[in-house]
């Protein structure tokens, strides 16, 4: 039951940039599917720049709400990584699926 309740605590972490993740996610895998693997690393980088960005807004300016988490046994530092690192391994599978989609059509 612990791990349930982990996982739907980081999930309500991961809702506040979700959307702009999943924005620049599908936009990096509609250019990787317009211009073929050349410009993965181009795209790679981008992502990883995009993800700086939101860590240093979401820390500006939801400075309070991780007092909430922190109650709940979660540190600021466990957060940050189980998010990100979904959020990486969810664009890496999004982009090889539009990258093999490009073969396909």
């Amino acid at each position: 039951m612990k791990i349930i309740r982990l996982i739907r605590l980081l999930f309500t972490f991961y809702q506040y940039f979700i959307w702009v993740s999943i924005f620049i996610t599908l936009s990096c895998a509609f250019f990787l599917w317009k211009n073929g693997i050349s410009a993965y690393s181009a795209l790679f980088w981008f992502k990883l720049f995009t993800m700086g960005v939101s860590l240093y807004l979401i820390n500006e300016y939801r400075k309070e709400e991780y007092f909430y988490f922190y109650n709940h046994g979660i540190s600021k530092k466990t957060l940050w990584i189980s998010t990100l690192t979904f959020d990486l391994i969810l664009f890496i599978f999004i982009l090889i699926f539009a990258y093999n989609l490009r073969s396909i059509i």
